[in-house]
């Protein structure tokens, strides 16, 4: 919230009242952090802890405010390179601790502003939401955000009107237990009820049965965090349909895709529940200063050097934090979890060939295993349910079975068992028969004709093949069993049970895939055209060409534009996939661009619409994510091994410049904010981060509406579920995925188009229903002339 500035008399920062347009996240960095770096071979200081020596801020490490040093890269098994920039002391003298009292006394006042506010706000927020909540609880964490939130709620609160609950998963640090069971200690002196919840299955077998979680396949969260704390509070509370509060550590400046929650939300952390927020706005400068004033617990992990008290093995880890957590916490005496442990299940269930030491020090060093996105880079994988549609016929064969079809099937409609063996579903109005055949080694086969593949029937394969892999797949994580508001499932001495009072909401159905485990073990969308990835070479396209060919149009290929052959060769593939041309010829839509101007945003989310379903950019939009940021290295290993790693690189460094010359393209619409570093006129990429569109063109949006619908059939009828659904497998490509908008963005975005263009779509949302409906005597073309 407020901006800070380096105090060179305390060593500490100071608070000023001026509003922080963006933090850094400064931390105290401790001399143990100084030692696992080695700056003990440069600098002269005491072993001691009680105090931090000076400050960092990402890479940068600031004494007294002076900048004296820096790190660069660093991974797994690789130290940070360092850059002592000038001595912190003169000849050698010994480094002085940041006067810390005085330092909290200078911000005392300023600081006790910000802190009165958020403690009135949570009380405030407790009074207008106890007659429609069940429980108030911390989600505590053991990291610094959750025990100041702790500290703020238990401030502004009676005691007895909250919980804490401490989802352990089974991997946090062995510092984060030990804060946790002081904490815990606390809150018996302080009446305060805590709790702690934990899955039934170990981690180690979660890995090993799931693979290693990845940047695209987090069931980490879900199965160890999220499912074993709904399911403890439905056991306490006596309720399944229990609404909960919980207050959290989140803050808007740890990540992009934080700054966007709202201090009070319903379903953004966990289905059905609210969530609150009450140090949002707060920056890291300001949290330490309230720690060190109110004395309260700092995580030991942070004085090592972590920024973050999360997992010990997270796929969303930097590398230098890797470097951290290995240095710390890779061996244990006392039984507590380690890295090792993960890193050798990684090893052990990749399919990677690593037969040296070398190769495996690289493949675990660049990451590799946090760009899986299938079971095929799993050794253990196979298929266990085979999936065929052909001729309006659906056919599913179960190779194994871990789970009762009998009773997932209740689910999806009403059932009808049949004497013969074969099986009626009415779903939605319509009744479907599945006729079940058994072969002679006992695998059965459901096979049922579709029909008329509408909209129902659509609706009807998914839940119908969503059950089936549950069948197959489910290892007992409990995650369906949460999801149900019922309480209606129960996962109990290996079995699944579905009341017969099931009510269809189909809310068992919404986890990826239909299930953790067959998510984990499929063949993710848009390997099927990787084939044609490497379109534009390395070079990628650059803004400057796609100008100077809208200059002059079709005259342009016969000019002197000053254009390589390579880079002609580009700039044709990229017009005749954005549209632009046809058959090299200016085309109808590329007049359109022309009048809006080749220079404006809403151009080139156009353009992307039609680019979302050719290779190098589908692949893009599916592969990646908003919110999350990626080096070469991971882009690479992402691209899997079904090609050359020139290939792979060319179509990395394709990306880079593709997004750093197009600021419409990369930075406004977000569909690659690229960190970079210009050198002797070539680019070098450091990250690239997916973000959201902002601020979207609702035309754009109804155009590419037009699009995914034209896409899939000409199925103009469809949910804003369903558009924000990106794992139903289907030929359309929705706005929400191209463009990263969620569920509020678009309701108003679809409201606002049914009021002012009634002539091509109405989208009614009434509780839990949402209908969108395209008029069918429409196109997108059409849509062209709105602007």
């Amino acid at each position: 919230m407020y901006s800070y500035e380096w105090d060179d008399t305390t060593g500490g920062l100071l608070l000023n009242s001026s509003p922080l347009s963006f933090s850094k996240e400064p931390r105290p960095v401790y001399y143990k952090e100084l030692n696992i770096l080695g700056f003990n071979k440069y600098w002269n200081y005491e072993k001691n802890d009680t105090y931090p020596y000076m400050w960092a801020e990402a890479n940068n490490y600031w004494y007294r405010g002076r900048k004296v040093a820096q790190t660069k890269g660093g991974s797994l098994y690789t130290a940070p390179q360092l850059i002592i920039l000038e001595a912190p002391e003169p000849n050698g003298e010994p480094l002085r601790f940041v006067d810390i009292p005085k330092m909290v006394k200078k911000n005392k006042a300023i600081l006790e502003s910000l802190v009165q506010e958020t403690i009135k706000n949570v009380y405030n927020i407790y009074t207008e939401y106890k007659s429609k909540v069940d429980v108030f609880y911390v989600a505590f964490s053991g990291g610094k955000d959750s025990v100041v939130t702790l500290d703020i709620v238990q401030r502004a609160l009676p005691h007895n009107a909250f919980k804490v609950l401490f989802g352990d998963t089974g991997m946090e640090f062995s510092d984060t237990y030990d804060v946790v069971n002081r904490i815990e200690n606390y809150c018996d002196e302080q009446n305060i009820d805590f709790q702690r919840s934990k899955s039934s299955l170990t981690p180690e077998f979660t890995w090993s049965k799931f693979g290693p979680p990845a940047q695209t396949m987090r069931w980490c969260c879900s199965v160890h965090k999220t499912a074993p704390q709904i399911l403890l509070l439905r056991k306490i509370m006596k309720n399944s349909h229990f609404r909960g509060m919980a207050f959290t550590g989140v803050r808007g400046d740890e990540s992009a895709s934080r700054s966007e929650y709202d201090d009070v939300s319903l379903g953004e952390k966990i289905k059905g529940q609210y969530s609150c927020h009450p140090i949002l706005e707060w920056n890291s400068a300001e949290l330490f200063v309230y720690i060190y004033e109110r004395n309260l617990l700092l995580n030991e992990t942070y004085k090592k050097g972590n920024s973050r008290a999360g997992c010990l093995v997270c796929p969303l880890a930097g590398s230098k934090n890797m470097y951290f957590k290995e240095q710390s916490y890779s061996t244990n005496e006392l039984g507590f979890p380690t890295t090792k442990i993960f890193n050798d299940i990684i090893l052990d269930t990749t399919s990677k060939e690593l037969s040296t030491p070398n190769a495996v020090k690289e493949f675990m060093d660049i990451g590799g295993w946090k760009a899986r996105r299938s079971g095929k880079e799993l050794n253990f994988s196979k298929d266990l349910c085979i999936e065929k549609y052909e001729n309006g016929v659906l056919t599913v064969t179960l190779l194994e079975q871990s789970t009762s079809w009998y009773e997932w099937i209740k689910t999806v409609g009403d059932v009808t068992f049949l004497e013969n063996g074969d099986v009626e579903i009415l779903f939605d109005n319509k009744l479907y028969l599945i006729h079940i055949s058994i072969s002679n080694n006992n695998r059965e086969t459901f096979s049922v004709n579709i029909g008329t593949n509408t909209k129902t029937d659509i609706y009807f394969m998914s839940a119908l093949k969503i059950v089936l892999r549950k069948s197959s797949y489910c290892t007992l994580c409990r995650v369906c069993e949460a999801n149900c508001p019922n309480g209606f499932i129960a996962m109990e001495n290996g079995i699944v049970k579905i009341d017969d009072r099931c009510t269809k909401c189909k809310k068992c159905h919404d986890i990826f895939h239909g299930c953790l485990v067959a998510n984990s073990m499929r063949l993710p969308k848009g390997e099927k055209i990787m084939g044609s990835i490497v379109r534009y070479g390395n070079m990628g396209i650059e803004y400057e060409w796609v100008k100077k060919f809208f200059d002059k149009k079709d005259e342009f290929w016969c000019s002197a534009h000053g254009l390589g052959t390579n880079m002609v060769k580009n700039l044709k593939s990229f017009l005749g996939d954005a549209g632009v041309t046809s058959k090299n010829k200016f085309s109808c839509f590329g007049e359109v661009i022309d009048r809006i101007g080749i220079e404006e945003v809403t151009t080139w989310a156009l353009l992307l619409c039609n680019l979302a379903y050719t290779s190098e950019f589908n692949w893009w939009i599916k592969e990646t994510h908003v919110g999350q940021t990626y080096t070469s290295n991971a882009i690479i290993a992402m691209l899997g091994d079904d090609m050359s790693a020139n290939s792979k690189s060319h179509i990395a460094s394709a990306y880079k410049n593709i997004f750093i010359s197009n600021p419409q393209l990369g930075k406004e619409i977000g569909l690659g904010v690229c960190d970079y570093e210009l050198k002797n006129g070539k680019r070098y990429l450091n990250t690239i981060t997916r973000s959201q569109w902002h601020n979207p063109d609702s035309r754009v949006i109804l155009y590419s509406l037009y699009k995914f619908a034209e896409a899939c059939g000409d199925y103009y009828q469809f949910t804003l579920s369903r558009l924000l659904n990106h794992n139903i497998d289907s030929n359309g490509v929705s706005p929400t995925e191209i463009f990263g908008l969620d569920r509020d963005q678009m309701e108003k975005i679809l409201i606002g188009l049914s009021i002012n263009y009634p002539e091509f779509i109405n989208a009614s949302f009434t509780l839990d229903l949402d209908n969108i409906t395209l008029r069918s005597d429409k196109c997108s073309l059409d849509v062209l002339e709105l602007f």
